[in-house]
């Protein structure tokens, strides 16, 4: 059986279609990509042109795509003027000029494959009126037209859209699919699991099933950030848990503190380890997005009651929202501290 998009992990059926349709010259005009960021949509998505452009795609027993030929070297490295991204810069919308722009250029013939291909970052964030514009050349578009919208899902596009473009959703990888393919493919990740199998297993759990963020944290410096987060909210559980005294309280909440925006994003991580706990009072066999040893996550688990997690859950939200709201970080920190029982 030929093999499809090799170099991508996880998603195989997903993958499978798309390159038996490719083949098969049945691909349609439009996709949307939709996932949770970092499950590869961008990479996927040149993926798709390369395949498409691919010269070796019907030779048996090559890759599709080959990423070797010219047209596959061209497309991945970001230099085929027929395969154009389409985004928002640094806009926090797509506009309706920019799918103007892009209208006006796409009755322009490909240059050298066959086929032209736009894909939108953040297809999210467009605009109502850009999606309405776009409708009008995803009804009748000219037969070399592709397009490929990349979502993570957070705002759903105009029903319009969905019905002219099929969705394929694409999943986050388990850990143990993660941590093959890191040790497989990164000689980081073998040194790292050599030198600190606890802090190795702290990237497995917070890469949340994404290649891209877990080969983001095999920088030291960005990792040791990620785990300076991961251990604030395990000291916040641990604390909680014990009742702790005033005294090993101030402390943590020391700790804590910083700039407005690193101190939402560790009760955001603190958030997830709560998560995790409140789950796992329902269920021994809850999938965990936080913890990586599911047997010491269950023995802190018991050690609370259902309303105790609640309500950590409940006050963490409102001391990020809070924050949101641009309160004073180190007023926040103290009442969320008097709000969860861990100063009097």
């Amino acid at each position: 059986m030929k093999p499809f998009f090799p170099t991508l992990t996880g998603n195989e059926p997903l993958l499978a279609q798309l390159g038996g349709e490719i083949l098969s010259d049945r691909l349609g005009h439009a996709y949307i990509l939709e996932g949770p960021a970092g499950t590869g949509k961008h990479t996927l998505a040149l993926q798709i042109a390369a395949a498409l452009a691919c010269e070796r795609k019907n030779e048996d027993g090559v890759p599709l795509p080959c990423l070797q030929c010219p047209a596959c070297r061209k497309i991945l490295s970001g230099n085929s003027p027929d395969v154009i991204p389409v985004g928002r810069e640094d806009k926090a919308t797509l506009g309706v000029e920019t799918v103007r722009k892009m209208r006006a250029s796409a009755f322009m013939a490909p240059n050298e494959l066959d086929d032209k291909i736009y894909i939108f970052e953040d297809a999210q964030t467009m605009t109502a009126q850009a999606q309405n514009a776009l409708l009008l050349i995803l009804e009748e578009p000219p037969a070399y037209l592709r397009f490929l919208l990349l979502t993570d899902g957070s705002v759903p596009l105009l029903e319009t859209v969905r019905s002219r473009a099929p969705t394929l959703r694409l999943s986050r990888l388990t850990q143990e699919v993660l941590q093959a393919r890191l040790l497989e493919t990164e000689p980081e990740a073998r040194a790292l699991l050599a030198q600190s199998p606890v802090d190795f297993g702290e990237l497995i759990a917070a890469a949340d099933g994404s290649m891209g963020l877990a080969k983001k944290m095999l920088e030291p410096k960005f990792r040791q950030t990620v785990l300076e987060d991961r251990k604030l909210a395990r000291t916040f559980a641990e604390l909680a848990a014990n009742h702790a005294s005033a005294s090993s309280v101030i402390p943590f909440l020391g700790a804590m503190e910083g700039p407005r925006d690193v101190v939402i994003a560790r009760f955001s991580t603190m958030l997830l380890c709560i998560r995790d706990l409140s789950l796992l009072k329902q269920s021994d066999t809850a999938p965990l997005c936080f913890f990586y040893d599911r047997e010491n996550a269950t023995a802190l688990a018991y050690r609370f009651t259902a309303p105790e997690l609640m309500r950590a859950a409940r006050e963490i939200s409102a001391a990020m929202d809070a924050l949101y709201r641009n309160a004073n970080v180190r007023l926040v920190l103290t009442r969320f501290a008097m709000q969860t029982g861990l100063l009097p």
